[in-house]
C-alpha cells in the first residue's frame, strides 16, 4: 500500500498575526526605553535630490526612467554606539510614491552586514534581494565622497562643506551590476520626524520575501504605537 503523504497547510492570515504581534513586542519595548524610534534611533533627517539614470529595467517607473526628484533621507546608527564608534550604519530613502528604501553598511557581498567608522566609508546594501519580474535584485549604494565620522551629530557640519553623494546600483548574481541613480544629500532638516516604513510604502514590482515583509510590519507598527504613545504621555524625543 502507497503511504499516503499529507501536504502540510500553508499558513493563513491567523498565522501572520501572531508573527506580526509577535514582532512588535520587542519593538514596543524598545521604543519605550529609548523614548524615540525603536529602529536606527540615533540619525539625521536630510533633504537631497535624487538623479535617476534610466535604464534599470526595475519595474518601477521612478527608478527606471531618467528624471530627478526632491528626496527626503535618513542617516543613522543601527546600534546606536555613542559617538563616532564603528556600528551598523542606515541609509533610508523616501521616493515619490511613497516609495521607502532602507540599506545598511555591507561588505565586500551585499548580503553580509559590516560595521563602518563612517557614513560614507563604504557601501550601504537592502541585505536581503527583493523579487522583481527579471530576477532577484540587491540596492546597493555605493558613497563617492571620503571617509567621514559614524557620529550623526557632525553630519550637519560635513553637509555645510558641501553635498554628500551615493550612486545607486541594481546589484544580481548573475550579471554585472546596473547603474539605477545618483542620490545627493545636501541639506540638514532635523525637524522633520518622517517614519520610514519598507512594508506600508513599497511597489509591487519591488516584493521584499513574504517571512521579511511580516517581521518588518510588526516590527514597525510596533515601535510607532510606542512613539505615539510617548507623543500621547508627552515624553518624546527629538526628531533625528
Amino acid at each position: 500500500m502507497a503511504e499516503r503523504v499529507t501536504a502540510r497547510p500553508r499558513p493563513g492570515r491567523a498565522d501572520h498575526a501572531r508573527t506580526d504581534r509577535a514582532a512588535g513586542v520587542p519593538a514596543r519595548l524598545v521604543a519605550r526605553l529609548r523614548h524615540g524610534r525603536a529602529l536606527h534611533p540615533r540619525g539625521l533627517m536630510v533633504a537631497g535630490t535624487l538623479e535617476v539614470a534610466g535604464g534599470a529595467a526595475l519595474g518601477v517607473p521612478v527608478l527606471d526612467v531618467p528624471g530627478e526628484h526632491e528626496v527626503v533621507a535618513r542617516l543613522s546608527k543601527g546600534g546606536s554606539l555613542p559617538g563616532g564608534l564603528p556600528d551598523v550604519l542606515g541609509l533610508a530613502v523616501r521616493l515619490p510614491g511613497p516609495l521607502d528604501v532602507l540599506l545598511s553598511t555591507c561588505g565586500a557581498v551585499p548580503w553580509l552586514l559590516r560595521p563602518r567608522t563612517g557614513f560614507t566609508a563604504g557601501p550601504y546594501s537592502s541585505l536581503v534581494p527583493y523579487d522583481t519580474g527579471t530576477g532577484s535584485v540587491w540596492i546597493v549604494a555605493w558613497p563617492e565622497d571620503p571617509a567621514t565620522s559614524a557620529d550623526p551629530r557632525l553630519l550637519p557640519g560635513v553637509l555645510g562643506r558641501g553635498p554628500l553623494l551615493f550612486h545607486l546600483y541594481a546589484v544580481r548574481k548573475d550579471r554585472a551590476a546596473v547603474r539605477v541613480a545618483t542620490l545627493r544629500v545636501c541639506t540638514p532638516r532635523p525637524e522633520l520626524d518622517v517614519a520610514f516604513d519598507p512594508v506600508l510604502n513599497s511597489h509591487p514590482a519591488l516584493r521584499q520575501p513574504g517571512w521579511l515583509r511580516r517581521l518588518r510590519r510588526g516590527a514597525y507598527l510596533g515601535s510607532r504605537q510606542a512613539r505615539a504613545a510617548e507623543v500621547d504621555t508627552g515624553q518624546v524625543s527629538s526628531p533625528g
